[in-house]
């Protein structure tokens, strides 16, 4: 009998990530959409959560992979990093680039460009550090992986905001963490808010095999807790895959 309800809520769990792989695909092909599920559900807290990639940049060159809307993209040009994005999805694409455009960060066509991490459009050993924020399992890809490898200058930093999860430290924190629950699931959550998200330990032996030193940290807000991997590029890999072409300038405009 046990076995009969272990077989069914793995069914449930099944068609739960199913609907949810749908939900975000559908959400990443609108701006509004996605600004709205990216803001609402997480209590304004996604912004901070990008953010902590800011204090873990790496040299001036920053290329950020998956770039969403542009919100992060356009903190570090104002920053005064030299930065190229790109993102597989047309409608992120130009989100960025109007963004852009709306902060007066330049040209974002030349900035922004839309590809995969599989085939960056990027000369090897480009920048100083790559961003990737709330990544879906293209992080895990070792030709992705060989491929950001291949971009970074050797000493240099790979940045990825892996997770993170609202505490119940707050009623009104209620209605928002029962969202997190239906969309990620509650075994997820408990093991998100309580070690390491399931996926770090794969992911960190995955960097090791395309030469990298990645460490995991885990930060805390007053109601919530992320995870931060910095991976730093320490040897060469024959996974790394020949550029198609070299990267424009950024500062041209």
């Amino acid at each position: 009998m046990s076995a009969e309800i272990e077989t069914r809520a793995n069914q449930r769990e099944l068609m739960r990530m199913r609907v949810a792989r749908l939900l975000f695909e559908l959400l990443y092909r609108n701006r509004t959409l996605y600004w709205l599920a990216s803001t609402l559900p997480f209590a304004g807290q996604w912004r901070v959560w990008q953010r902590l990639a800011l204090t873990r940049l790496r040299g001036e060159d920053v290329l950020e992979v998956g770039c969403g809307i542009g919100g992060l993209l356009a903190d570090m040009l104002e920053r005064g990093y030299r930065c190229q994005a790109i993102d597989r999805s047309p409608q992120m694409v130009a989100a960025t680039r109007r963004e852009l455009r709306r902060r007066r960060l330049g040209d974002g066509a030349a900035i922004v460009r839309q590809a995969t991490v599989q085939a960056l459009p990027f000369a090897t050993a480009s920048f100083d550090s790559v961003v990737s924020t709330f990544p879906t399992d293209y992080i895990a890809d070792a030709r992705a992986l060989g491929e950001i490898h291949r971009v970074l200058r050797p000493g240099g930093r790979l940045i990825v905001v892996l997770s993170a999860a609202l505490l119940p430290t707050r009623a009104l924190l209620a209605p928002l963490i029962a969202v997190q629950r239906l969309v990620y699931g509650r075994q997820a959550i408990a093991a998100q808010t309580t070690a390491a998200p399931g996926i770090a330990a794969p992911l960190l032996q995955r960097m090791r095999a395309a030469g990298f030193t990645p460490r995991l940290e885990q930060a805390h807000g007053p109601f919530w807790v992320a995870y931060v991997i910095t991976a730093t590029a320490t040897t060469h890999t024959t996974q790394a895959i020949p550029a198609t072409q070299n990267p424009p300038n950024p500062t041209q405009t």
